[in-house]
């Protein structure tokens, strides 16, 4: 009960952060970790709240800086799924930047385990899933906690599995819709998540937690096996390989780069794939509590 009503606290002091205050990235991030988290008992809510007061200052400065709060500020479980993005401009973790994604050759439109045994999005994992679970240390633990969280993240935005050649789309240019994005993964990682219509006095976070709440119950995820990553990845690869989705252009078993300047993002496809990402947070909350039901 204690632990419920210290999430109440700590979420109605979030939503209450201004929308322009943090980046539509780390509010994905956000809500697949609350989301999560809310699926959760009582003794797992609590068993993660533990590991979350081992973060040292240095972290919970970091990590506060991040999402433009004070430094002090409490950690809670979606604050701390923002963290693998924090650190990216810290050397120390230079060697974990490939871990945010997986690529594959363009003829593929699958992914396998040989397509990557270590250091990208799959591997990663598994083996933050593995040290979550058998390390003694709660220093290892709860790092190991924050990247998984960010980790089903990334796997569930289709364009965190594609190809290295034009960097994840990160070479597409488009005409946003909303916002400044200005190339397709940009737009998937941030810009997609805009509201067309936001009632009065509710920010965007408010909505869409509210919206995601709702769709919770419509997904029955299996026992975490280690597999079932596969799948995952496999799901965003065939997402980015549609036609519609805006990103190359199969020719026979290929999938071509698309020529011709920037595409515009219409509104059209806003609201299709604002609707399917929504989808894949909802999934991604589900498979993340899979796990941790599991690790723990």
């Amino acid at each position: 009960m204690y632990t419920k009503i210290l999430l109440s606290l700590i979420l109605g002091l979030f939503l209450l952060t201004p929308f322009s205050s943090y980046a539509l990235g780390k509010l994905g991030h956000q809500l697949v970790c609350q989301l999560s988290y809310d699926l959760l008992d009582d003794a797992k809510q609590h068993r993660l709240d533990n590991l979350l007061l081992n973060l040292t200052p240095a972290t919970t400065k970091l990590i506060n800086a991040y999402n433009y709060q004070k430094e002090n500020s409490p950690i809670n479980f979606a604050k701390a799924c923002t963290w693998a993005d924090a650190i990216k401009r810290d050397k120390t973790f230079d060697s974990y930047k490939p871990w945010h994604y997986v690529n594959v050759e363009r003829n593929q439109d699958s992914v396998e385990p040989n397509d990557c045994k270590k250091d990208c999005l799959t591997s990663a994992i598994i083996y933050h899933s593995e040290l979550l679970s058998v390390s003694k240390k709660e220093q290892d633990k709860v790092q190991a906690l924050m990247f998984l969280g960010h980790w089903l993240g990334d796997i569930h935005q289709p364009l965190h599995v594609s190809f290295a050649s034009d960097l994840g789309g990160n070479k597409v240019d488009v005409i946003p819709r909303h916002g400044q994005c200005k190339n397709l993964h940009w737009y998937w990682d941030q810009c997609l998540l805009y509201v067309e219509e936001l009632p009065k006095n509710t920010t965007p976070f408010q909505l869409l937690y509210s919206q995601l709440t709702t769709q919770m119950d419509k997904v029955n995820t299996p026992l975490w096996q280690e597999m079932q990553v596969y799948n995952w990845a496999n799901e965003s690869i065939k997402l980015v390989r549609s036609e519609g989705f805006g990103y190359c252009k199969n020719n026979k078993e290929t999938c071509l780069p698309l020529r011709g300047g920037k595409i515009e993002v219409t509104s059209a496809y806003h609201q299709k794939y604002h609707k399917i990402l929504q989808e894949r947070i909802v999934l991604a909350a589900h498979r993340l509590t899979s796990i941790l039901i599991q690790v723990l």
